[in-house]
């Protein structure tokens, strides 16, 4: 028995049955859909978003409860390895990488994620050659590293003694009756 499943947010509308997970029918249909845990849900990588037809999945797995909680009513967050329709649904997978091409030789996957920046190689380049120049700078800066430099010759030779390994000197008491120290 096959079932409508429309893609948000492309409006791709793709046939699927109701035996086999989402996962594996999406990966099929050619969707890149993040998993490293192959289907076993343990990874919550193959996250979907429902966006309607709620009442056409099957209900979650302990799996998936375990893994998501039972908030699904508010998040509307299902995994789509334990996830099987049983009518016609409407999910969200922009959330998942998408493959763009910058040229039609290199494909490139870019993550939605914020945090990472792609840089082309020659600003990369740039960089490299400008932190070699400050690390430079900082090498011809006669208080850069100076523990590390000898003084000169009878120092390089000798060790350096930092004040350690000394023994403590006794307390002295003044006695202010006789004016004298006594050690105790």
């Amino acid at each position: 028995m096959s079932h409508k499943l429309t893609l948000w947010p492309s409006g791709e509308v793709l046939e699927v049955n109701g035996t086999e997970p989402l996962l594996t029918q999406l990966k099929k249909a050619g969707k890149a859909i993040k998993s490293s845990c192959g289907g076993c849900a343990t990874c919550s990588d193959c996250v979907i978003v429902v966006k309607g037809g709620e009442a056409s999945l099957t209900p979650p797995t302990f799996e998936e409860l375990r893994l998501l909680g039972n908030v699904f009513h508010i998040t509307k967050e299902r995994l789509s390895c334990q996830t099987k329709l049983t009518g016609d649904a409407v999910i969200d997978i922009s959330a998942h990488e998408k493959t763009i091409s910058l040229s039609k030789d290199a494909p490139k996957v870019v993550s939605k994620n914020p945090s990472v920046v792609v840089r082309k190689k020659e600003e990369v380049q740039e960089k490299q050659l400008k932190s070699q120049e400050k690390e430079g700078a900082k090498q011809q800066d006669a208080w850069y590293r100076h523990w590390e430099k000898p003084n000169d010759k009878e120092a390089s030779e000798r060790p350096k003694h930092l004040g350690g390994n000394k023994r403590p000197k006794p307390f002295t008491i003044k006695d202010p009756s006789t004016d004298r120290e006594d050690e105790e």
